[in-house]
């Protein structure tokens, strides 16, 4: 019994070390509590890092590359404002270059008109002065020679005088031709035109028609030509006459081909 009880107290004596220390007026399980929160708050204190850094480095990131796009913008921007300023310079200069070949241009076609009606007036001299020349009674002009009778004449003999002196009565072909045999005219001449064949178709003495010819110059001063005028000869007025007996020698006028008229022979040389 001696010895059980000396070797309970050795334990009790010696178990002293099993205790653990406690703070006067703290419990265990106090401790035990404080302990767990210090050790949160250590894992807060000290939360990876890596995961920080790497946020800090996405929102450097996307601020650089707000930045990136924003300078990309305004670069873009300038270049099509820089290509804008060039088109519009490029098209300024096309119109002034385009204005300066209008202005080019507009002088050279004065000066072609300007030549053209000095060599048109010079040609009109050359024509008068060459329309004077005369041979044996013909007057020369544009590739003809044009005989003006003094004798006068009915259409038909007319024709025929024409024809012995290897020419015809005069065909008139356009206006030119018509102003040269005018300003000749001092009374009314028989020309190479009638419609005895049929009336109403006008036939130079060469066969052609006014619609092949081109041109006509009957008066229209009213009443108009040709009008058949039976009155002097029933058979109608068949034949044409350069100017009538009024003087109106610009135009032509149809009469009696049995009127004795002066009369226009033409050939070529």
């Amino acid at each position: 019994m001696f010895g059980q009880a000396h070797e309970m107290d050795s334990v009790y004596a010696n178990s002293s070390f099993m205790r653990p220390t406690i703070a006067s007026g703290e419990k265990p399980y106090q401790r035990n509590v404080n302990s767990t929160q210090m050790q949160e708050r250590e894992r807060e204190v000290t939360s990876p890092k890596p995961t920080k850094v790497l946020l800090i480095v996405l929102g450097f990131s996307l601020v650089f590359a707000l930045g990136g796009l924003c300078a990309l913008g305004m670069l873009y921007n300038n270049k099509l404002a820089d290509e804008s300023v060039n088109d519009q310079h490029m098209f300024s200069m096309e119109l002034s270059a385009q204005q300066i070949n209008n202005t080019i241009m507009k002088k050279e076609l004065n000066d072609l008109t300007a030549r053209y009606n000095t060599l048109r007036n010079w040609l009109s001299f050359y024509d008068a002065q060459f329309c004077n020349l005369s041979v044996d009674g013909w007057i020369a002009c544009r590739g003809k020679l044009y005989l003006f009778s003094s004798d006068k004449l009915n259409w038909s003999s007319s024709r025929d005088v024409c024809v012995s002196k290897e020419a015809k009565l005069v065909t008139i072909t356009n206006q030119k031709e018509q102003d040269f045999l005018v300003s000749k005219v001092k009374q009314t001449h028989w020309i190479g035109l009638n419609d005895l064949e049929t009336e109403g178709h006008w036939v130079w003495v060469n066969n052609q028609t006014l619609k092949e010819t081109g041109v006509q110059f009957w008066f229209s001063g009213g009443p108009r030509e040709p009008d058949n005028w039976k009155k002097q000869d029933p058979s109608g007025e068949n034949c044409a006459a350069l100017g009538d007996e009024r003087g109106n020698f610009q135009s032509w006028f149809d009469a009696s081909c049995e009127k004795l008229k002066t009369f226009i022979c033409e050939k070529i040389y």
